[in-house]
């Protein structure tokens, strides 16, 4: 039994139980669950992924002279 298991004897309970390679990856024992994304759902999430990376740089840029004051 890898120390995995030992650790979380709780993955024992779930169809999915992660096992660990001689390579020292760990790799799933299920098939993987492939779901087409919705259009409103990929719209949603470049959304976040901009606004996540383009609000802080507006924030410097809106603020830049006062940055040079310091």
């Amino acid at each position: 039994m890898s120390r995995l298991l030992l650790l979380c004897p709780s993955l024992l309970h779930h169809h999915v139980v992660l096992f660990l390679k001689p390579g020292g990856r760990l790799t799933h024992s299920g098939q993987p669950r492939h779901r087409a994304l919705s259009p409103s759902e990929s719209v949603v999430g470049i959304a976040v992924f901009f606004t996540t990376f383009f609000t802080p740089a507006a924030y410097v840029l809106t603020n830049l002279n006062q940055f040079k004051g310091q």
